[in-house]
């Protein structure tokens, strides 16, 4: 995907590498926790890579001046860390916006909140909080 000409990006491919590889450790009786965090922390700076490989391309073609990273994505703590640093090194005059973590939620929660509100009438933003572990049923 980085070398692509395009500015498109898809991981189905990374993900059913990684599902192969699970699969393949699990034969052998090798995967342990050692191997879970090298296989998360690799497919997570793979999917960063591409991600700030085709946003910097992007930024070279289009001349911004403003950079705005959003959604669930947005919290991930290294994906910042790396975005911020390579934007401050290879385009400084780029204002890089991310907001607080309390706002990078998936935008899938945003949309049903926003139908929860709009279909049951308004309730007050400081009485909302997030509870990850909540059960569907």
């Amino acid at each position: 995907m980085i070398g692509s000409p395009d500015f498109d990006f898809s991981f189905s491919g990374l993900k059913t590498a990684v599902l192969y590889r699970v699969n393949d450790l699990k034969k052998q009786n090798l995967f342990d926790e050692k191997a879970r965090l090298e296989l998360a922390t690799d497919f997570q700076q793979a999917v960063i890579d591409v991600l700030l490989a085709k946003t910097l391309k992007a930024i070279i073609k289009y001349q911004p001046k403003s950079l705005i990273i959003a959604g669930g994505v947005s919290a991930n703590a290294e994906l910042r860390r790396q975005f911020t640093s390579a934007i401050k090194k290879l385009k400084p005059t780029v204002k890089l916006l991310i907001p607080p973590l309390t706002l990078s939620t998936d935008n899938a929660t945003m949309i049903a909140l926003a139908g929860y509100l709009n279909s049951f009438g308004k309730i007050s933003s400081k009485k909302l909080g997030a509870q990850g572990n909540l059960a569907l049923s």
